[in-house]
Formats: C-alpha cells, structure tokens, sequence
C-alpha cells in the first residue's frame, strides 16, 4: 500500500484521480500503513507529544529526552495524527478509526473509542475500518475528528460514547474549528471536507446549520481572522479561499501555481501559505479583499505544513528534505537545512527563553533514523533528535 506521501509524487494528476486514490488508500483495510509523524507542542508545559507509527511519547521541548517512562501503545494501532493536548489530557486518533484520551503527564490510557461496526458473519462486517488522518478539535464536553473516508464523529469527553456522526461526501482530513456559544450563535464545528464543501455544525445535535461550495477538495485545516470573522482555507483547484462565517460566503480566492494541502498562517493581515510544488507565497488582505501577492520558489518538492512566523522570518519544511528560512518579503532564503527524511509534518518553534538565543526548529520526518529532530534557530546546528 503506497502511503499517504505518495501524492507528492504524483501531483501532476489530475484532482479526480488524486482523491479517488486517497479514498481507497484511507479506507482500505488492511496491514501497517505508512505516513509522516504528527507532531504538536504544549507551550505552556515545553513539552512536545508525538504519534508515529505503534506509538505515542511525549519529549522534553528543549532536550529531547523522553518524558513517559513508556510510550502509549494499544494493541496494533497506527498513529500519525498530529495529537491535540487540553486540560491534561491528549487525544489523537489511529489508523483503525479510534480516538484515545492519554493522560499527558504520565503517558496512562484514560479511555478509547471504539467505533461500532456491524457484523454479519463472525469477523464480516460491510462497514470498513476507517483511519484518523487530521487533528481534532475539543470542547468542554466533546471531541470531534474527521474521518479518512467520509464523516465527521463527536464522542464524549465524559462517557467515551459516540453522540453523533456527521455525513460527509468524502473525506476530511483537516482539524476541525470549534466556537462556543455566543448571544446570537449557537456552539458551531466548522469543518472542510473533500467533497469541496465547508460545513457548519450545530455541535449539540449534529445537524446541518449550513455548508458553502468552495469549489475544489480541501485536504487540510483552516486559519481563523478574529478580527473579520473569517477562515481562509486551501484547495486542490490551487485556490485560497477566504470565508465570511457571519455571511456564509466566500469574500475572496487567489490563483496560485499548485494544489494547496498545508494550512495558511496568518500575521499582520498577511498570509504565509506553501504549495505542492515548493513556492511560498505571502498574500496581503488590504480592504477586506486579497491584494497582489509575493511569491518565491524555494524548494524541489511540496511544501505541506503551516509555515511558522517568528523574528521576521518564515520558516516552512518541504518533502525536499529540508528545511527553509525565508525572510518575509519573500526575496531572500535567509538559511536552509537538510533533514535525512522528508519533511512534511506539522512544525515546532520552541522559544529558548534566554536572551540573545531565538530557539529551536522542530519537525518530524519519513526518516526512521531521524522521526523528529530539533535545529537550533541560530548556529543551525541539530540540537536533538528522537527515532
């Protein structure tokens, strides 16, 4: 079975067959998969967690050194999402379509979720196993994650039940935005999918509040505007497409040269947003509308995660095997490092906290010598490494 990072490689496809092949890889049952690490930071803790193939740790942000006296394992489960600490707790979802609350200090198993599966005949079932690509999104009372296939699951916090099950045309692998209730809007899980379409969801009953066509499949996340109340969010048409969730349409899209998985990052009312064919791009909002953009082609494979902002520099990891520190005018590469992987996971800055010293770059990689390593900022230098 080919993995996940295969659809680098055949980019040149055409969009139908591109999600034709990523909804048999994801549905499909079947012997170990194979993908990138999902890697995320608590900033408040420097603690950093990681899902990668049979297990989840837990690093020290600084060191490197292993936090849990033993990974979390359960039984022959996959993990690459990308896992989601809140309130003590990470929950991070596997291959077999589960979702697993970790207590994220000692590393103990709180609770899993199983979901149902008829049977009809022993070990028959005509429902497949599904897999946890994205992230989740959490509530007080509720999780909620997308699934590889189809659909969208809330399960609860409290009982480890499912309370609904959200349909969806195809897949959604992005993390999902949860809001709260307010005084004129009920609490809503946006979600993209796809299908083409983003979702609004009514997070008590599951239903349908509305859905917008954004004209193209969205495989990642979205990046939320306080100040305008919207979501900017990338497509497999080469778009960014900029949402008013108060008005439930969409303000603006810009053309870019590829097909755009990775989240935008938002700064200043300029977005950062790579693409599969290793440009970078930073997009002006000027009048609530996208202004002229710069651009710069910085690297030889597909830039999938969302770039990190700090000191007036941009920094984005590529399927290259390297990473790139670019300044944020986008005319000149300030620094680049080569990983021994391709580096296509969710990146980490972890601040040093003394002075004078910026701090480390964290990313995993497809490298089992080199699962995630840590640069430091200034002198380049590899810092740590976990594999």
């Amino acid at each position: 079975m080919n993995s996940l990072r295969d659809f680098f490689v055949s980019r040149r496809l055409t969009l139908g067959v591109l999600v034709l092949a990523a909804l048999v890889l994801v549905a499909c049952d079947g012997g170990p998969g194979e993908s990138w690490p999902g890697v995320t930071a608590n900033a408040d803790t420097n603690v950093i967690y990681v899902a990668n193939n049979k297990s989840v740790v837990a690093l020290d942000a600084l060191s490197g050194e292993k936090l849990w006296a033993e990974d979390y394992t359960y039984e022959e489960a996959l993990f690459f999402a990308v896992p989601v600490g809140d309130n003590g707790t990470v929950f991070v979802g596997d291959y077999e379509g589960r979702m697993h609350a970790i207590d994220a200090t000692t590393g103990e198993q709180q609770w899993v979720y199983e979901p149902e599966r008829r049977m009809i005949a022993g070990p028959i079932s005509p429902d497949p196993k599904d897999r946890v690509i994205g992230s989740v999104a959490v509530s007080e009372d509720a999780v909620f994650f997308g699934l590889g296939s189809r659909n969208v699951t809330a399960v609860s916090r409290e009982t480890h039940e499912e309370l609904w099950t959200f349909e969806t045309d195809h897949g959604v692998w992005g993390e999902p935005l949860y809001f709260d209730k307010t005084e004129t809007a009920p609490a809503t899980l946006y979600v993209v999918s796809l299908d083409h379409y983003l979702y609004a969801i009514h997070t008590e009953s599951g239903d349908q509040l509305w859905k917008l066509d954004l004209g193209g499949a969205a495989p990642g996340g979205m990046t939320y505007d306080e100040e305008r109340n919207w979501v900017y969010v990338g497509t497999f048409v080469s778009e960014i497409v900029a949402v008013d969730l108060d008005a439930h349409t969409i303000v603006d899209r810009v053309k870019v040269s590829d097909w755009v998985w990775g989240r935008p990052a938002l700064q200043d009312d300029i977005l950062y947003v790579g693409d599969l064919g290793g440009n970078l791009y930073a997009i002006p909002i000027v009048d609530n509308r996208f202004g002229e953009f710069a651009d710069i082609d910085i690297a030889d494979g597909g830039i999938r995660s969302t770039p990190v902002l700090t000191d007036g520099m941009v920094i984005v990891s590529s399927q290259d095997k390297h990473i790139y520190v670019v300044n944020k005018e986008l005319d000149t590469v300030e620094w680049s490092e080569k990983t021994k992987g391709e580096a296509l996971t969710e990146m980490v800055f972890v601040p040093s906290g003394e002075e004078g010293q910026a701090g480390l770059i964290v990313v995993g990689t497809s490298d089992n010598d080199q699962k995630v390593v840590a640069f430091d900022y200034d002198s380049r230098e590899e810092v740590w490494r976990y594999d």
